[in-house]
């Protein structure tokens, strides 16, 4: 059995976790397959990706589900402008 890693997060209005992945390439690629269109004329995005452990269980509008931490600065997170994945760490 796999140990998910990270975790792909997303949503505009209420966080929403589309699963975890037991190595950054994976879950980038759970990412890309996940993408999100925002309304507001925003457009399209694709969720953050989160380490594992900076995630703890939350209840919201979805349910109960891993989510960030307050204050968790992502993995990565995708630049729509250059198309390329960053590391904001």
């Amino acid at each position: 059995m796999s140990k998910n890693n990270y975790y792909v997060i997303g949503g505009q209005y209420e966080a929403f976790n589309h699963g975890g992945a037991p190595t950054l390439l994976g879950a980038k690629r759970l990412a890309g397959k996940n993408e999100e269109y925002w309304d507001n004329w925003q457009g399209w995005h694709r969720p953050n990706i989160y380490a594992a452990a900076d995630c703890c269980e939350v209840t919201n509008f979805y349910g109960t589900q891993l989510l960030p931490k307050s204050g968790v600065i992502p993995v990565a997170v995708w630049d729509a402008n250059d198309h390329c994945w960053i590391t904001p760490r």
